[in-house]
């Protein structure tokens, strides 16, 4: 008998109409740009104002309760660091190296 393993978190930044980033965690990131560019639940409503999304970061993290506390710590990081972030394509651990954040999960 095999058990199922549940598939691991990805942190994702969004371009949105090439100017505003949004920060987001999920399972499956292109699939939840597909709902976001719906423009109806369960995109985010922060996102439903925008013609042109595009990921432009994601980054496997682990678990859904890993994934949301990078999440936060993202958030709070300055529009210049973000861009950083995407520009350079920070892998997880050097994420978590400038959050000054544990390694918790296997990379």
């Amino acid at each position: 008998m095999t058990t199922l393993k549940a598939k691991p978190y990805s942190l994702y930044i969004l371009l949105c109409d090439s100017k505003i980033l949004y920060t987001g965690i999920a399972q499956d990131p292109e699939a939840r740009l597909i709902q976001h560019q719906s423009k109806k639940p369960p995109g985010a409503k922060f996102t439903r104002r925008f013609n042109q999304l595009e990921i432009v970061y994601q980054v496997e993290v682990g678990t859904r309760s890993e994934a949301q506390s990078l999440e936060y710590h993202v958030k709070k990081l300055s529009r210049h660091r973000k861009l950083r972030l995407i520009q350079e394509q920070w892998k997880l651990s050097e994420l978590r190296e400038v959050m000054h954040l544990t390694n918790r999960a296997v990379e």
